[in-house]
């Protein structure tokens, strides 16, 4: 399998980020491969099946029959900005070319690309080739506004964007379209950080985070219960550690409001559905050396805390482990575990300092690509798979989907703006062929599901559920963490 080099940190950031510039001005025609999803057995149906080259169009109940061939017969017409008679533009922005942290979300991009470059080796989408134009944000808010001016002057669709800092989404929101209309542009992202573009009208994300909408980015806020970490991690205690009542040291990626708020709410939200006992946390920065970690360590033998949960990034987990073995903390008498972000090439290479690690995935492991062939798809697309990439991959398969539902209904000239927002508020079940568990994209509600990994020194193993190509959704979704300032409780309660 192809290294899963994942760029270990947010480096300055300190964000639960991993994954691997182009030029912004770069365009990209791209294609695809024909691919059915594999069963997943445990997880439920969603509402349609995707496939990259569209072997199945999603279904969407259509006002009249639609030809076998939906291009047959009809004359092609440019209906959109980035829809013309023969090709659709999309836009992909994603942090790539910050000095900070070069290439951080290569991936997206990389992933959006592949989707694209396998569409058109099966004849395109609505009957047209697809483009893509690439945007790079830089963890900039400046750029990333930029990008989203690009994408509006040129595309269709943002899709799979990936940006640390959209945190204006003005532009975003009243892009006119073609007629003029202050419609926006849909924005179909791989993962949103920013709560300005988590809760923007027309923000969908293919992974979504838990928290209400609207919030300005400060005070009370509800957290909902279907996070993968908040579900995988009671789990993890109840079944491999002590269960309810454990001590539980956590640290949080504090670096930018936005990340301090997921962390902390999730970290919080995860330990109290254990019944478990947060006895303190620390905020980290990507610019943090292993001598930081020394007083994280000395608090977890003095206080006999049995857990340990870095809510941040795979360097957070090796320091703390390279930091346990110098003050002689044996780390197998800990639980630990770790999000997504542990699973990536660096921590491989950590290889038995790390050893007996637990990780909670909200998407089937690279190492099961024979169980899911959306997911075999992905990995042939592109030359390192990583995580946020998988992310992207999904957010272009849901813009398939929803592209192929309007020509299915009402044919290929059909395409607007308008049209593919209206779409999306639609899709109540989404799963990428069975790569995620299904997401409700038009209520914005996440995934019930959930798959632990243990790393065992030079391996992920899959622990639970034990079948390949499989999702745990039967726990338990804890209660909605109700008017939970996680900024202010963050900043009260840290150390």
């Amino acid at each position: 399998m192809r290294r899963l080099r994942w760029l270990a940190a947010l480096l300055a950031l300190g964000m639960i980020a991993a994954a691997c510039g182009r030029d912004d001005d770069d365009t990209t025609a791209a294609p695809e491969t024909t691919t059915a999803p594999a069963e997943v057995t445990t997880a439920p149906p969603a509402e349609a099946t995707t496939t990259v080259g569209g072997a199945e169009p999603a279904t969407t109940a259509a006002t009249e029959p639609v030809p076998a061939d939906p291009c047959e017969g009809v004359t092609l017409e440019a209906t959109e900005i980035g829809v013309s008679e023969d090709t659709i533009t999309i836009t992909v922005m994603a942090d790539t070319g910050s000095p900070l942290a070069p290439g951080l979300f290569q991936g997206s991009i990389d992933a959006v690309i592949g989707w694209a470059e396998q569409i058109n080796e099966n004849g395109g989408l609505a009957c047209r080739e697809v483009k893509v134009e690439e945007a790079d944000s830089q963890i900039n808010p400046t750029e990333t506004v930029n990008g989203f001016l690009k994408g509006c002057e040129t595309s269709l669709a943002m899709v799979g964007t990936n940006a640390l800092f959209a945190i204006d989404v003005n532009d975003l929101q009243t892009c006119p379209d073609a007629n003029g209309d202050a419609t926006g542009i849909p924005d179909i992202a791989g993962l949103s950080v920013a709560p300005a573009q988590a809760c923007s009208t027309v923000t969908y994300a293919a992974q979504l985070g838990t928290g209400s909408c609207p919030y300005s980015g400060n005070g009370p806020r509800d957290y909902s219960g279907s996070g993968t970490g908040i579900i995988a991690f009671p789990y993890v205690v109840e079944n491999f550690g002590e269960g309810a009542g454990a001590k539980v040291i956590g640290l949080t990626a504090a670096d930018i409001p936005s990340t301090k708020e997921s962390s902390m709410a999730s970290l919080k939200q995860g330990v109290d559905a254990a019944g478990a006992t947060l006895e303190a946390y620390f905020p980290i920065s990507g610019r943090d050396d292993q001598s930081t970690y020394a007083p994280y360590i000395q608090r977890q033998i003095d206080s006999g805390a049995t857990v340990f949960y870095p809510n941040s990034n795979d360097q957070a987990m090796i320091k703390w482990h390279n930091e346990a073995a110098a003050q002689g903390l044996d780390a197998q008498s800990i639980l630990r575990y770790c999000s997504l972000s542990c699973y990536t090439e660096a921590f491989r290479d950590a290889g038995d300092v790390v050893a007996g690690v637990y990780i909670g995935m909200n998407f089937l492991p690279f190492e099961e690509s024979e169980a899911n062939e959306n997911l075999a798809s992905y990995i042939a697309a592109v030359d390192e798979p990583v995580g946020f990439g998988a992310n992207s991959w999904a957010a272009a398969l849901l813009f398939q989907q929803v592209v192929e539902d309007i020509v299915a209904a009402d044919g290929p000239n059909a395409l607007t703006r308008a049209r593919v927002l209206e779409q999306l508020a639609t899709v109540e079940s989404f799963d990428a062929g069975g790569m995620f568990g299904p997401v409700n994209i038009g209520e914005r509600i996440g995934s019930p599901c959930f798959i632990i990994l243990q790393f065992d020194g030079s391996d992920f193993v899959r622990v639970h559920p034990e079948e390949p190509g499989t999702f745990d959704c039967d726990a338990t979704i804890p209660e909605t963490l109700v008017g939970f300032d996680a900024i202010a409780y963050h900043d009260a309660n840290a150390g």
